[in-house]
C-alpha cells in the first residue's frame, strides 16, 4: 500500500478536479454521497474556507494506491475501494489529534485505473522505461481531494449545540511538521509515517489480508531511512516470517492430501513402518527390519532436507528485498541532489499520472 499526501493550491480545486476526469466524467464520492459531478466536488470545496490567507493552500490531495496483490486480494471491487477510502480518510481525521473524525472534513475522492511512468520512477531513472509510457498490469488507485479547513457547516451547527467553544474552525494541514504538539500555538499536528501505516491496517483488517513483512510500510521505511543494525534486525524479522509461512503452507498442503485420503500424516507414517517391522518380524529377516528402519529415517531426513531448503529460499527473497530498498535508497539520494526546486513534480502528477 502506497500512501501519499501533497500539498494543494491557494486557489480553485477546479483544475485538479478537471485533470482527475481525464480516464471518465463524474463518478466522484464522499463519507455520505456516490455519483456526483466534478462541478459538485468543487462547488463543495471551494467555499469551504475562513480566515485563510491569498496564499495559503486551500485543499490537499492525499492518494491512495493498493499494490496488485492487494488489488488482486479483492478483486479490484470499486465498492470495497470506496469502503477503504472512507475508512482511511477516518484515520486521516484521527490522526490531527483534534478528536474530529471524517464528517468534520470536506473530501471526495475518485478512483482511476492507469497511470504512467514519470521522472520519479526507478525505472525512468535507470534508462529502462521512457516517461509517459503506460504501466502495465491493475494500475487502479484512488485520488481525495480534501479542504484544508474543517467542515464549516459541522463547525456552525456544533458550535450552535454548545459542543466546542472554538472562535473559528480548524485549519488542518497534513504537511506540518508539528507531531502531537501538546504546547504552543498548534496543538496536535499530523505523523505521516503514522497515517501511512494506519491506512495499511485499515485494509488488512477489512479484508483480512495477510501481508509479508516485506511488503509493509515498516519494513520498506527501515530500508530506506534506518540505521545497518535497524536493517539487519528487520531482514532478520522477514527471513523468519518468510520461513515460518514456508512451513505453515507445506504444513497445510501435506494435511489437505492426507486429510483427502482420510488419513494424518503421523497415522501413514505409523502404518508404514508398522507394516515394515511386522514382516521383517513374521519372517525373522535381520535385514529387513533394519532396511525398514533406514527407510523410516530416510523418509524423516528428506523432510528435514525439504524444510531447510524453503528455509533457504525464503532467506533469499528477504535479502533480494533488501537490495531492492538500498538501491532505491541511492536513487533517491541522488535525485534529492540533482533535482533543483523548479523541477519538483507537480502535485496533480501525484503518483505518476
Amino acid at each position: 500500500m502506497m500512501t501519499k499526501i501533497g500539498g494543494g493550491s491557494a486557489g480553485s480545486c477546479g483544475g485538479l478536479v478537471q485533470y482527475l476526469e481525464k480516464e471518465q466524467a463524474g463518478l466522484w464520492f464522499g463519507q455520505n454521497r456516490e455519483q456526483l459531478a466534478g462541478h459538485e466536488v468543487v462547488a463543495e470545496i471551494d467555499p469551504n474556507k475562513r480566515n485563510l490567507g491569498r496564499e495559503d493552500a486551500k485543499y490537499y490531495q492525499v492518494i491512495l494506491a493498493p499494490s496488485q496483490a492487494e488489488l488482486a486480494h479483492i478483486g479490484a471491487d470499486s465498492q470495497k475501494l470506496q469502503a477503504f477510502t472512507r475508512a482511511a480518510m477516518e484515520e486521516y481525521a484521527q490522526n490531527f489529534g483534534k478528536g474530529i473524525e471524517s464528517k468534520d472534513l470536506v473530501w471526495f475522492a475518485k478512483i482511476e485505473h492507469s497511470r504512467s511512468f514519470d521522472h520519479t520512477d526507478r525505472a525512468v531513472q535507470l534508462g529502462e522505461q521512457q516517461k509517459g509510457v503506460a504501466k502495465t498490469g491493475d494500475q487502479t488507485h484512488i485520488h481525495v481531494i480534501v479542504s484544508r479547513t474543517e467542515n464549516l457547516r459541522e463547525y456552525v451547527e456544533g458550535k450552535k449545540n454548545g459542543l466546542h467553544e472554538r472562535k473559528n474552525p480548524y485549519h488542518l494541514s497534513p504537511m506540518t511538521n508539528h507531531k502531537a504538539t501538546t504546547k504552543g500555538a498548534v496543538i496536535g499536528g499530523f505523523e505521516r509515517n503514522s497515517f501511512s501505516q494506519r491506512a495499511e491496517q485499515t485494509f488488512d483488517q477489512a479484508f483480512r489480508y495477510e501481508r509479508s513483512l516485506t511488503e509493509s510500510f515498516r519494513f520498506l521505511h527501515c530500508m530506506k531511512y534506518g540505521d545497518e543494525q535497524a536493517k539487519g534486525e528487520m531482514q532478520r524479522q522477514a527471513a523468519e516470517q518468510a520461513q515460518k509461512r514456508a512451513q505453515s503452507h507445506e504444513q497445510s498442503q501435506r494435511l489437505e492430501m492426507y486429510q483427502q485420503r482420510g488419513k494424518t500424516p503421523e497415522n501413514e507414517f505409523s502404518d508404514d513402518l508398522r507394516a515394515g517391522l511386522s514382516k521383517a518380524y513374521q519372517q525373522k529377516d535381520v535385514n529387513d527390519l533394519g532396511a525398514a528402519l533406514a527407510s523410516a529415517q530416510a523418509k524423516r531426513e528428506r523432510q528435514r532436507v525439504a524444510q531447510e531448503r524453503q528455509a533457504e529460499e525464503a532467506r533469499k527473497q528477504a535479502l533480494e528485498a533488501t537490495k531492492l530498498a538500498e538501491q532505491e535508497k541511492k536513487l533517491a539520494q541522488q535525485q534529492k541532489i540533482e533535482q533543483k526546486p523548479e523541477n519538483s513534480p507537480r502535485i496533480s502528477r501525484g503518483l505518476g499520472l
